[in-house]
């Protein structure tokens, strides 16, 4: 019996970092064809000198990886069979239940990184944008990759991510 194959969730997760009002998360679920099927953003979060100190050079991390990434994942209700990130420190997201895929951006210069190939991490190509990932989890990124369909742009959904949250930051503000 020919056992039937979920189809393919791309999550897609970024942190807009703004002097005015924080650090925000996003979280867009889209289908193999690129449709949205579920989105989630924080409210925007302000570290207090205490934590700036208390964290040292290790905050951004902390607030990527422990506190924005969790809380966002925990929130989905739509299963996501691969993350694709744009921050670095996504990729030590410890409770992600997914495969995690690190994408180079023009947004953060990552094609150096990509090319460095961390220890544990191999990169791979998916229509045509360079993505980082555990070498643990290659297996698992190429059938997702190959059930993706007619998945347009691997770079764009954080763009989508991008925009969402300025919108609901001028709600927000239009609001007070």
């Amino acid at each position: 019996m020919e056992s039937k194959l979920a189809p393919a969730t791309l999550g897609y997760f970024t942190i807009v970092q703004q002097e005015r009002t924080g650090w925000t998360g996003g979280l867009l679920v889209l289908n193999g064809g690129g449709r949205p099927l579920e989105f989630q953003c924080t409210l925007p979060l302000r570290p207090t000198k205490a934590h700036e100190i208390l964290f040292g050079n290790t905050l951004r991390q902390h607030l990527i990886c422990d506190v924005i990434g969790p809380t966002l994942l925990k929130k989905c209700r739509t299963p996501i069979s691969m993350l694709m990130c744009e921050q670095t420190e996504s990729l030590q997201m410890a409770d992600a239940s997914c495969t995690i895929g690190f994408v180079a951006t023009p947004e953060n210069d990552g094609k150096a990184y990509v090319a460095r190939e961390p220890n544990g991490h191999c990169a791979m190509k998916v229509r045509g944008a360079s993505v980082l990932v555990a070498m643990e989890q290659m297996e698992a990124a190429e059938q997702v990759t190959q059930q993706m369909g007619d998945f347009p742009d691997v770079m764009e959904p954080f763009e989508r991510i991008r925009e969402a949250i300025r919108e609901a930051q001028s709600q927000i503000a239009r609001a007070a």
